[in-house]
């Protein structure tokens, strides 16, 4: 019988020529898989129409991702999802939304396949961004920095990056870590007005807190923000900002021990905050 010629099937699929009777339901019954993961390994089938002798692609585990604008990859010993996100300069966020089949992001297997995806706009690893210090404009290397919440930011050479808790990371000034910002992401139905009452409570313990706006605020960039707090006492101060970017909803919580320091810092945490972005 003639067999029409049929694309090469990837990773963790092999290749199966449909057979009188044959329904994907039935073939994910007999091959002990699902039939989504059967429609997601063969892009552009349509599942209501099979004919006998078409070539598919059957995968060899239940839960197969699609991955149209991705690549596929099948995990190898020592492999954890941390490193593969590192290898592949994506955010570990990112391989999860790709993998939704993947619920227990620790809990991976040799020989599973899994998506790799095609980021838009890759960002370059290092570049410099723009600094305002005291009215003039300066330029700054800084590198960027991927957040397992599924977003980057550029960091400084003076700066350090890293996760404080899940959910939260922070920047901090390495040669006084008391300066330092938080960066939280924030669930999309998250209510403005909670959030603003829950950072002025945050900011009663610091001093009488004040909304800033217009030209109140130094960058312009943060003029658009839901709301720029601030307060302070005779040691410290701290600004929170609540800010869309890239249509996601970001919180930063910004430390400012008072010192001559704060001259520099504070213009280096604003520039930094307005390189996040998310994929």
């Amino acid at each position: 019988m003639f067999r029409q010629v049929s694309p090469p099937c990837p990773a963790g699929t092999f290749l199966y020529y449909i057979r009188p009777g044959d329904t994907l339901y039935k073939l994910a019954r007999r091959f002990n898989t699902t039939v989504n993961a059967i429609v997601n390994a063969n892009p552009g089938l349509d599942p209501h129409w099979l004919r006998v002798a078409q070539g598919i692609c059957i995968p060899r585990q239940p839960v197969f991702p699609a991955c149209v604008s991705g690549t596929y990859y099948t995990v190898r010993y020592g492999d954890t999802l941390n490193k593969i996100a590192q290898r592949n300069n994506i955010p570990l966020q990112a391989l999860l939304m790709a993998n939704p089949g993947i619920t227990n992001p620790d809990l991976i297997y040799v020989n599973q396949v899994i998506c790799i995806p095609q980021l838009p706009s890759a960002r370059p690893p290092r570049k410099e961004i723009e600094v305002h210090v005291e009215g003039m404009t300066e330029y700054r290397e800084a590198a960027l920095n991927l957040s397992d919440q599924g977003y980057s930011v550029y960091v400084m050479n003076d700066f350090t990056f890293t996760g404080e808790e899940p959910g939260i990371d922070q920047i901090f000034f390495n040669y006084d870590d008391r300066y330092f910002v938080r960066i939280q992401l924030l669930p999309e139905d998250s209510d403005i007005e909670a959030l603003r009452e829950n950072a002025l409570e945050e900011l009663r313990l610091v001093g009488t807190p004040d909304e800033l706006s217009g030209t109140e605020i130094y960058e312009p960039f943060f003029r658009s923000a839901e709301f720029y707090l601030r307060a302070s006492n005779p040691t410290f101060s701290k600004e929170i900002i609540v800010m869309e970017i890239a249509g996601e909803l970001f919180r930063f919580n910004m430390n400012i021990p008072v010192g001559v320091a704060s001259e520099g810092v504070v213009p280096s945490f604003l520039a930094m905050l307005k390189t996040v972005d998310i994929p």
